[in-house]
């Protein structure tokens, strides 16, 4: 398959790293400079990687939360207001909760209105024709759904209420209470993964989950030197870096870790499933 390559963009990104306490421009920034540079089929895929704040604002707005409108999503607040009346221009996936939403007959009942979103984005990101996006978007999935599996077993509450999808990994895990589900041939992290759960330390937690995020888009990249699959991990590896140069400080990371055991002991899985926020 054709790919386009973006030689000088690319040479132009200055390097990043997870732990680095200042970042060259804002991720908004980097949003503007890609749509100037990329083809917009190439564009497109990179504004896939910001919908969940879309899934946020749109949530907000339906349950009329007052909540600050987060300016990094792709769509407006009067635009999602509009669509929210007579879906149009939304992704499908979007259009399909939205009707769900109006005729109160919710496609996954069991769950929340948000991983009911955000699994129906998820089973959007998994359809790509993008090899990249459908790789990493499944170790994504993964990741939360062994979290949310291992939560549950924790507080003794009912599984199939806290996982997205149905594939072999939430099927397992109906059916067995092994530790690895059976399936560590399959899934290639999953011991990683659990013994990342298992770490008490939830600051620790949260890089080491990142760190394994980061370090699989290498691998998956290793002979994409210019392409849009560059691009894609670049941006996923920036919204990290951006929202951990926001608990440098000691009292940030004292901060942070309180938030995590606040959510940690009110049982609320709802945040487990969003690619850009602190997984709860």
């Amino acid at each position: 398959m054709f790919k386009r390559n973006y030689y000088y963009l690319i040479a132009g990104l200055p390097d990043i790293l997870i732990d680095q306490k200042k970042i060259p421009f804002s991720l908004i920034e980097l949003k503007q400079e890609l749509q100037y540079h990329l083809h917009p089929k190439d564009y497109q895929l990179v504004e896939y990687l910001f919908l969940p704040y879309d899934n946020i604002n749109l949530l907000n707005i339906l349950q009329k939360k007052e909540a600050e409108f987060n300016s990094l999503g792709n769509y407006s607040e009067s635009f999602l207001i509009e669509e929210i009346k007579e879906p149009e221009n939304l992704p499908e996936y979007m259009k399909k909760f939205l009707e769900a939403y109006r005729e109160e007959n919710p496609i996954h009942p069991n769950l929340s209105l948000e991983n009911q979103l955000t699994w129906l984005y998820f089973d959007f990101m998994l359809e790509q024709k993008n090899q990249f996006l459908r790789d990493i978007f499944t170790t994504i999935r993964d990741i939360n759904n062994i979290f949310a599996i291992y939560n549950a077993r924790k507080f003794d509450l009912n599984i199939e209420n806290q996982m997205i999808g149905n594939y072999e990994l939430t099927e397992a895990a109906k059916k067995t209470t092994s530790k690895d589900f059976g399936l560590s041939s399959e899934i290639t992290p999953i011991d990683e993964i659990i013994g990342i759960y298992e770490n008490n330390n939830l600051f620790e937690q949260e890089m080491s989950i990142d760190l394994l995020k980061w370090r699989h888009m290498n691998n998956l990249n290793t002979f994409n030197y210019f392409t849009i699959e560059y691009i894609l991990a670049y941006v996923l590896e920036f919204i990290m870096v951006e929202r951990w140069s926001g608990l440098d400080t000691d009292q940030s990371k004292m901060t942070f870790k309180k938030l995590l055991n606040d959510i940690e002991n009110s049982i609320q899985f709802s945040k487990d499933f969003n690619i850009n926020e602190k997984r709860r």
